[in-house]
């Protein structure tokens, strides 16, 4: 098999020549997850509850108080960022969310201080795992409500297309 990917840099209005990607795996590519979970395989053991799909890890703790689980959770990311400094994989901090889910409306705007590679992670009320909006209570209200606003916005371009001439018959545009 010829490869045929190729890359270049552009920098202000410079650009370098045409360069051949000589390695890595194509972008959703069937065998990156397997390479990945075998790569990671040796992942070390914490406290935590991990779920882990392809590249996404997610760390969860659960305790009496929220202050009961900064120090741990810090911890546990520490061990997890010295074991992808060794094998110099990158997690990325500001992609990484610390989140809260509980039934207590008075500590609903509760968030914690936890930190990875000496930097404080953000807090999201709502992250999104696997393409699932998560809210505090899980009770997937916020994922319904965003998904019904996309459904709308989607609905809404299918009948302008539906009424003009440019696009399919509204017939076509129904099955």
């Amino acid at each position: 098999m010829v490869n045929l990917r190729r890359f270049r840099v552009h920098i202000g209005d410079d650009v370098s020549y045409w360069r051949r990607q000589a390695n890595g795996l194509l972008q959703a590519s069937v065998l990156a997850p397997t390479l990945f979970n075998q790569y990671t395989n040796d992942l070390p053991v914490t406290h935590s509850c991990r779920f882990i799909y392809v590249d996404d890890i997610c760390c969860a703790l659960q305790a009496e108080t929220f202050s009961d689980i900064e120090c741990p959770l810090t911890v546990e990311l520490a061990h997890l960022a010295k074991y992808c400094q060794l094998w110099r994989l990158k997690p990325s901090t500001p992609k990484t969310v610390t989140s809260v889910f509980h039934l207590h409306n008075n500590r609903s705007r509760c968030e914690l201080n936890v930190h990875m590679n000496g930097q404080r992670l953000k807090h999201d009320p709502y992250p999104v795992y696997l393409g699932v909006t998560l809210d505090r209570t899980l009770s997937c209200t916020e994922h319904l409500s965003r998904s019904t606003a996309k459904l709308k916005s989607r609905n809404n371009l299918i009948a302008k297309l539906a009424g003009s001439l440019r696009g399919a018959s509204a017939s076509t545009l129904h099955t």
